[in-house]
């Protein structure tokens, strides 16, 4: 059986709840059947408005030359203008204009064209007490009329208010055509120029995306039809009207799919444009990336993260100036903001902030509320920014690196960060070649009781590079995700760091358990049990001796293969810890929930948790909640013994940190656990 997934035409109930122009207006279905009229309508038809509805507007007017008479005696003559309602586009907005006094053709110059047009009229007509250019206005439509044979185009003020145009100039038709996208442009002209070279052409409507003079990408709906004028003079007249919700722009090639923004190539060609202009150094790119995307797409599915980006998208679309363009940027989640003109928007702090307040929001996605903020990344001309890539590409870095440092933050690209990047791909392909020889080693840091003793080790990356030498995973990870390495590097270290700790020394009659950092390569993976089954059969090492660590973030979703991965491996008798805990979003349900039998303190908890109350209540609160749940509750980043002490009176089981010892080469660490495993504090 086949499913019609055309929505319903609007019922009586609906069409009541759309607002309509407080003029003489007549709001009609699919099928053109009167659904409801104004009061100022009514009294043109000289009838009732519940005799109206119902009917079909060929039933209540009918044409002569460029205006309708209304049917019924003593109904005057009447100019129209219709536009689709901008809440339900099955629906039609028509207004109707009462030219009794100038039926045969004093206003305008052809059926269709509106008093605010051409002709100049605007002046003298009002509809509903306000002038009909207010209703345009209003409903973001405007007129335009275009002579084939002098090539000149005249457009309404409405209409160069949409355009971005000053003043009442006459321009050939190439001028426009010009402005609109390359992707656009030919069919714009395809569906034009057939108007003025045919004698009885169909009347055209289509949608196209027009570079405003300030600098802005509108998305326009353009309607047209052929007219000749009492002297034989052919025209082309129409409208031009806003199309105020990009969603609906979604299936046209050069939109995104999603939030109807225009997608990559249409940013990168206004971009262009804006670079050839007066005010190119003036330019501002901005690259946002909304910061909880990835977690409402890992807890409430893609759609939901879809319907967040189109909210998203809205509220810049919405809320930036008219010469500033919206645009997706490269990644599924990532917007593009082009501004034409920093000084003229009160500076690149003023604009950077508008923007982060419009992604700084509270959202309901799925019946659940979302706090939304979002990193940015801003480029400008010059410092080796010049191009339309160059600015693109600054961007993207700048966002990186917004992204790092943490939420709600701002980065503009300057000539440190941009060097950097352009290191990237070198240290990738070098980082390649290290992890295919032999230029990668781990070191091990301790994890000890308060009086130093061992407890476990952790295994850290380090990278022997041939120009820097030994440089540690702050310097590479970055670089490594970018690239894609991550899982291959988390293998790596599985697999070395339980071969090499197999054969440690037992200490006092006990072996030593090993912890081992997952960023890449993480429970839910296709061949996470196997692999690790794997490297403990390949070490020869005993399951008990394995804890696998991972960042509290990773534990965010946790679905059901995620959660059997863990679980199967614990059945094993391997641990799980939970890293940096404190950073993320865990409940305290999800967490009682988890297999993991280890909580990490994060460092930024216990820096400063002699001096400040609230870190001190949290490393209390964390504490005492892991001892209530049965967990082993760690320290890290313990530098003093002023902390040292803190933590030890909260009763904090284990602690990690330079008081006892930095990562240290395994040839070291045997050693000390051959006299007797004690680090003592520094």
């Amino acid at each position: 059986m086949g499913c019609d997934l055309t929505p319903p035409s609007p019922v009586e109930g609906e069409a009541g709840a759309l607002p309509l122009p407080a003029a003489p207006a007549v709001l009609t279905g699919e099928d053109g059947t009167v659904l409801r009229v104004t009061e100022q309508a009514a009294a043109l038809f000289r009838r009732p408005a519940a005799e109206l509805t119902g009917r079909s507007l060929a039933e209540l007017a009918v044409r002569h030359g460029p205006v309708l008479r209304l049917r019924g005696p003593g109904t005057p003559a009447v100019r129209y203008l219709s536009w689709p309602h901008e809440q339900d586009p099955r629906c039609r907005v028509t207004v109707l204009v009462d030219v009794s006094d100038g039926a045969d053709g004093a206003i305008g110059a052809g059926a269709g064209a509106a008093p605010d047009g051409p002709a100049g009229a605007e002046s003298v007509v009002r509809v509903g007490g306000s002038s009909l250019q207010e209703v345009q206005r209003a409903a973001r439509i405007g007129t335009w009329e275009w002579e084939p044979e002098a090539d000149s185009v005249r457009m309404s003020a409405v209409a160069r208010e949409l355009l971005g145009m000053s003043g009442d100039q006459r321009l050939p038709l190439s001028a426009y055509l010009d402005a609109t996208l390359p992707e656009d442009r030919e069919l714009a002209r395809d569906s034009l120029v057939p108007l003025a070279e045919q004698p009885d052409p169909l009347p055209v409507e289509f949608q196209a995306r027009v570079l405003r003079r300030d600098g802005g990408l509108r998305t326009v709906a353009l309607q047209a039809s052929r007219r000749v004028r009492d002297d034989g003079t052919p025209v082309v007249v129409g409208t031009v009207q806003d199309v105020p919700d990009p969603t609906a722009l979604r299936a046209r090639d050069g939109y995104d799919d999603v939030t109807g923004l225009p997608d990559e190539r249409a940013a990168s060609e206004v971009l262009c444009q804006l670079l050839r202009g007066p005010h190119q150094d003036r330019v501002a790119v901005l690259s946002c990336v909304p910061d909880e995307i990835a977690r409402v797409e890992h807890a409430l599915g893609f759609r939901a993260a879809d319907e967040l980006r189109t909210v998203l998208a809205g509220r810049l679309r919405e809320g930036l100036p008219d010469a500033c363009t919206v645009a997706r940027g490269p990644g599924a989640s990532t917007f593009t903001v082009l501004c034409p003109d920093v000084d003229a928007a009160g500076g690149l702090d003023s604009v950077a902030a508008t923007v982060a307040g419009l992604l700084r929001t509270r959202a309901v996605v799925a019946g659940y509320v979302v706090e939304m903020t979002a990193s940015i990344g801003i480029s400008r001309p010059g410092q080796g920014a010049s191009t339309v890539e160059d600015l693109l590409r600054f961007a993207a870095v700048a966002v990186d690196e917004a992204q790092r440092r943490g939420q709600d933050q701002v980065v503009v690209a300057d000539l440190a960060l941009i060097t950097a990047a352009d290191r990237q791909l070198p240290l990738e392909q070098q980082l390649r070649r290290g992890l295919d020889g032999d230029e990668l080693a781990l070191h091990y840091q301790p994890i000890v009781a308060a009086d130093g003793t061992v407890r476990r080790a952790e295994a850290l990356l380090r990278w022997q590079h041939p120009e820097y030498g030994l440089i540690g995973p702050g310097h590479f990870l970055d670089t490594a995700r970018r690239a894609g390495l991550l899982l291959e590097l988390d293998r790596w270290v599985l697999r070395t760091a339980l071969r090499e700790v197999a054969d440690w020394p037992p200490l006092h009659g006990r072996e030593l358990p090993i912890s081992i950092n997952l960023a890449g390569f993480v429970p839910g993976d296709a061949d996470f049990v196997e692999a690790v089954t794997a490297a403990v059969a390949e070490s020869g090492i005993a399951w008990n001796r394995v804890v696998l660590e991972l960042v509290e973030t990773d534990l965010v979703d946790l679905r059901p293969g995620k959660r059997s991965a863990m679980q199967q491996v614990v059945e094993q008798g391997a641990k799980f810890a939970i890293d940096d805990f404190g950073t993320g979003y865990s409940s305290l349900a999800r967490l009682r929930d988890l297999p993991a039998q280890i909580i990490k303190l994060d460092r930024r908890f216990v820096t400063d948790i002699a001096a400040d109350r609230t870190d001190h209540a949290i490393a209390e609160a964390v504490c005492t909640m892991a001892h209530a749940m049965g967990r082993i509750c760690t320290a890290e980043g313990v530098e003093t013994r002023e902390q040292l002490r803190e933590l030890a009176d909260l009763g904090v089981d284990h602690f990690q940190g330079f008081l006892f010892s930095p990562a240290i080469p395994q040839e070291r660490f045997r050693a000390v656990l051959a006299d007797g495993g004690r680090f003592a504090p520094g």
